[in-house]
């Protein structure tokens, strides 16, 4: 299988310097710390009030209805979708979003997020909620500095609080509770609330991302074993070294091509540069991406 890099992938000046910083100084007190930010046995899932449970029901059925709509079909190159913004938090209309339409869901949509750099080895976490509620506010700014409040909505430290994070990293239940703070994500619906559950099958998975994106123009947060050791090609194109004791989230930004085509991409943005990844915006297989959440506890999202 031909590893195909990331169309929009990048590396910034100050990116590569804090790396190099932490690098630095980790070479002083002992080896690198790779990026390792989710619990070990982190399958604990959303414990969900009864109207967010039947928003989730919801949510379900309308993902259930995209493997049921439209021809498959694949295109190359993304469309921006426009970022997503209310003029009201949350926003007032409770109805989701007539979709899929009768001719199907969009073949290919990627959200124009922005990448942000995970401050330590255990903030991968915090660093994609950040990236998620960015979108939401509608801020646009490609610096990957976390911590600096001109172009993010909320510190990454600020948000770790949010999520809970320690240094055995954030729990997705934790995570998902982070997004749906009051000050964190602007709703796409009054319902609407990001959830800690189960991949389900490979299918089931990219309904659900199909549901978010296409559906509510909102990405998803996935937990990834990046790069387990003798994993062949299932490993993320953001890591290319083997770190056989990662549990690493990243954000699902996007996808090429509907199920049943010949292949289907999927688009997601990493926060992992110094610490055994990248940082920028990537692709990678859909059977890969797959693979990886599966690796890591079972496989799990927050969607």
């Amino acid at each position: 299988m031909e590893r195909r890099r990331g169309q929009w992938a990048i590396a910034t000046v100050g990116a590569l310097l804090a790396a190099l910083l932490v690098q630095g100084l980790a070479f002083a007190a002992g080896p690198v710390r790779f990026a390792n930010g989710e619990p070990e046995n982190d399958t604990q899932l959303s414990e969900l009030t009864p109207a967010e449970a039947a928003f989730v029901q919801k949510k379900l059925a309308m993902a259930a209805a995209a493997a049921t709509t439209g021809t498959p079909t694949i295109r190359s190159g993304n469309k921006l979708a426009p970022m997503y913004a209310c003029e009201f938090d949350p926003c007032e209309d409770p109805t989701p979003p007539s979709w899929p339409p009768p001719g199907g869901p969009s073949p290919a949509k990627t959200l124009a997020t922005r990448a942000r750099q995970q401050n330590n080895y255990y903030f991968c976490g915090p660093a994609s909620g950040q990236v998620v509620i960015n979108w939401t506010r509608g801020i646009s700014s490609t610096s990957t500095n976390g911590e600096d409040l001109s172009t993010n909505w909320r510190r990454q430290s600020k948000i770790a609080t949010w999520m809970n994070t320690t240094s055995l990293g954030t729990g997705g239940a934790s995570l998902a509770a982070g997004l749906n703070n009051s000050n964190g994500v602007v709703k796409p619906t009054a319902d609407w609330v990001y959830t800690y559950a189960d991949n389900g099958t490979m299918q089931a998975f990219f309904n659900k991302i199909l549901t978010d994106i296409d559906g509510f123009g909102m990405p998803l947060v996935l937990a990834t074993a990046p790069h387990m050791a003798n994993a062949g090609v299932d490993y993320l194109e953001s890591w290319p070294r083997e770190y056989p004791g990662a549990h690493h989230w990243i954000v699902v930004r996007g996808y090429d091509g509907l199920w049943g085509a010949p292949s289907i991409l999927i688009k997601y943005q990493d926060s992992s540069a110094g610490f055994g990844g990248a940082t920028g915006s990537f692709d990678d297989s859909l059977s890969v991406v797959y693979q990886v959440s599966k690796a890591n506890q079972g496989g799990h999202v927050v969607w």
